[in-house]
Parts: structure tokens; sequence; C-alpha cells
């Protein structure tokens, strides 16, 4: 489906420039209907089974990370469907984020090493192009080049891990490695944490984030959007899902590093977006500690963490849409203090998001932290835990800073902007998204329910 909805958009690209909008818009739909095939096969494989040859495997464990991964593509390709006030997105835009989610729900399905470098080149160029093409900016251009670079050395190392494990095993089946290694007792785990700090350098955990950091200050703000989110998402759900092949050291020091740095690095921060790329960074590292637990609370924290997430970045891009005055075109908003707009269901909406974020109940912020802490302490990780709480708290100023930029509106009648009504359909979408996020507390226990059903 995914492959024709490709070749559609390119013939129509090919005969029709002009109004780009609705081939968008037939992407929404096709993709819609992808998700519902995704949905309703959740229900019928409780076994495994493989694609090609036993590259990949479909399991219970990677179907909801699937589900999950193309709600969150829909999601944001709604936006490229309404009209932009500053900016008009290059025509290939939605054919190469229809690319990268073939990487992207592929990935947590490898089950080799040699699908696994392809499938992680494939979502890594196509993400350097979304970068360096959405409207051709010198910023996003330099954005693009540094993530290029900066991806070409986890190629590298994916690539060393890769040799190695071969050459002391003879296997690239991840499924016959792992039984190898058991049966012989042989030590692969230097090779395979080639691999694993690879993957933190592509998802720009600590110690190896400053690149993110910059490529997500100079990208535009709705690609910002993409790359800080379904990436990481697809790339952590495949250290989960294959969690036996790695240290459980190295992730606990990542765990570390990524929630201190993240912690207090944004408390000296006013760029709204490298704010909120230490913000993806503590919560990635949040998730590391799910990921050593091996637990359920990963998949309750990956979803509100995305949901609330992309939530943020809407709001922030329906924004835009009243700024009198952008400080660039390739981001209308940069700092905080240009949150500025007289929507206050806006206003609102976006400071519900940041309460999730911290942590306050009944949103689903709290409910996520809560699962990962009880499972750490569940497996006697009972410092991990406490650094968790800890460092949330600490995190919790720079959210209230944004809080109380956003605070000012909702009193301040003076606002000298352009008092334009919200896009329909945008604001359609972030309405959809804000009913799940509130409620997200009464439907949690099914949720847990199907997962428990999942994996038993």
């Amino acid at each position: 489906m995914l492959l024709l909805t490709l070749v559609t958009y390119i013939v129509y690209i090919a005969y029709n420039q002009r109004d780009i909008l609705h081939i968008n818009r037939l992407a929404v739909l096709a993709l819609s209907f992808v998700a519902y095939l995704a949905w309703e096969s959740i229900g019928i494989q409780y076994s495994n089974f493989t694609l090609l040859n036993d590259w990949f495997q479909y399991t219970p464990g990677n179907a909801p990370i699937v589900l999950l991964l193309i709600i969150l593509v829909i999601t944001l390709l709604i936006y490229l469907t309404t009209t932009q006030r500053y900016i008009t997105p290059n025509k290939w835009i939605a054919l190469l984020m229809l690319v990268n989610l073939i990487g992207l729900i592929l990935f947590p399905m490898v089950n080799d090493l040699i699908p696994l470098y392809v499938i992680i080149e494939l979502q890594s160029y196509s993400l350097y192009l979304l970068t360096g093409v959405y409207n051709k900016s010198y910023n996003a251009t330099r954005a693009a080049i540094l993530y290029f670079v900066t991806g070409g050395i986890a190629s590298v190392l994916i690539l060393l891990s890769s040799a190695e494990v071969y050459e002391a095993t003879g296997l690239t089946n991840l499924s016959e490695i792992s039984t190898y290694y058991s049966i012989s007792g042989i030590n692969t785990w230097t090779s395979f944490d080639i691999l694993l700090i690879a993957l933190v350098f592509k998802m720009g955990l600590a110690p190896l984030h400053a690149w993110s950091i910059s490529v997500y200050s100079y990208a535009p703000l709705y690609i910002t959007a993409y790359i800080s989110i379904v990436a990481k998402v697809s790339i952590m759900s495949f250290i989960y899902l294959n969690i036996h092949l790695f240290s459980t050291q190295l992730l606990i020091l990542a765990f570390y590093l990524s929630v201190a740095v993240a912690a207090y690095t944004p408390l000296y921060q006013v760029n709204i977006k490298s704010i909120l790329a230490y913000s993806g960074i503590l919560n990635f590292g949040y998730l590391l500690t799910a990921v050593l637990t091996n637990d359920n609370a990963y998949y309750v924290y990956i979803i509100q963490y995305s949901l609330t997430h992309v939530t943020i970045f809407l709001c922030i891009l329906a924004i835009t849409e009243y700024t009198n005055k952008p400080a660039s075109y390739w981001s209308p908003i940069v700092n905080v203090n240009q949150l500025v707009v007289p929507n206050k269901a806006l206003c609102i909406a976006l400071i519900v998001c940041l309460f999730s974020l911290i942590g306050i109940p009944p949103l689903p912020g709290f409910y996520g932290k809560y699962y990962i802490i009880v499972g750490l302490m569940s497996n006697g990780l009972n410092l991990e835990a406490l650094t968790i709480i800890v460092f949330s708290v600490i995190a919790t100023y720079y959210y209230a800073y944004i809080i109380k930029q956003l605070a000012s509106n909702l009193y301040n009648n003076n606002i000298n902007v352009i008092a334009t009504p919200i896009n329909s359909t945008l604001g359609f979408i972030i309405s959809i998204l804000m009913v799940i996020l509130i409620t997200f507390y009464m439907y949690l226990p099914t949720l847990l329910d199907g997962l428990t059903l999942l994996h038993s």
C-alpha cells in the first residue's frame, strides 16, 4: 500500500506541479488505510511470522510500535494539507516522508545485520533530504549537512559492529546470533556495544548529543518536530525489542548522562527548539530505564511522550500563523518570548501539554513516569528511580518558564499580533489530540490489559 502511494505521488507530481495539497491529502488517506491494516493485524498475530527469508519479524512486541509510527506520520502529514502563511513546503516533502516511513516501520522488525544497515540508511538519508529541501533556506541546508556528517559517523560504527559480529560467529541473523552466543559462551558483547553506541549516536542521546541540538535549532520547525520524534521512536524500539543483545552497563551510563545533561542545560536556554530538543533527550533517558526492565511501561511512556510532543509542535506551528514579524522564514518562532498569541484555547492546550511533561496527574505524563518508577523499584533499581524523580523536579523549572510566557497571554489584552482564526484542519487535529491526552487515564487500564495479552 505504501509503495502504491509512492508511485501515485511521483506520477502526480510529474504531470501536475501546481496544487500539491490534493496529493498530500491522498497520502493522508492512503496512510489512514495502512494504519487500519496495522490495527487489524495486532489482533490476528499472536505468534511470530517472518518476512523476506527471516530478515524481518512481525511480532506482538513491534506491532504497537508500527501502528504508533504510522499514526505519528499521519498527524504530521496532515499539516502539509493546509496552507501555511509564511512558508510553502517543497513539493517532495510528503514523498520523502512516505519513503522515510518505510524505514521507520521496518527498523523495529529487523532480524538480520544486512537489512539493519540498509534500513537505517534508508531512514537516515530520507531524513537528511527532508531537513535540507523543506524550504531550501541557508539554515536548513546547514542542518542537513551537519546531520549527514554526524549520521555518517554512526553508520561507519554500525558497519564496524556488523563486521566484527560476522567475523566472530559467521552469522548475520540476530536470532541465530543470540542462540549461538547462549550455547557457545563466546563473548560478542563488545561488537554489539559498538552497535549500541552507534544507535545512541543516531538518537542524539548524551554524551553524543551535541550535534542533535544544532540540527534541531537550524532545521525548520516542522522538520524539527518530525526528526525529534519518529526517528527516535523507531530506533529506541529496536533496542527495546533486542535488549538481550546489548550491555546493560552502557544503557545505564547513557541514562545517567542523558537525564543529567538534559535537566541542567536548558535552564540557561531561551531558544524554544533547543529546550524541546533537551526535553526529548530527557524523556528518552527515562525510556532507557524502561528498556532495562523490559516491561510494558515502555509502551505507555512512548505513546504518551509521542502524542504530547506532537501536540506541542503542532501548537507552536499554529502559533506561527499569528506572528506579525517572524524572526526568520525558516522558523517564524525561535525564542520563548515570541510565544505570543491571542488564541487563549491554543495557549491552554500548550500549557496542558507542558503540565503533562512535568508529570502532573491525571495527565498521561504522570502515568508514564509512575509505571517506569514502579518497574524500576520492582527490579531493585531504586537509585535509578530516585534519579528520575530528582531530575524531573529540576526539569520542571524550564517547563515552568515556558508556561509563564504562555500564561501571560491569557491576561494580556493588548497583544500586537494578527488575530486571524487558526486553520480549521489544524485546529481539529489539535483538538482530537488534546481530548486523547486529557482522557488518557480513562483508557489506560484497557491499554495495559491489551499489552499484557500481546506479551502473554
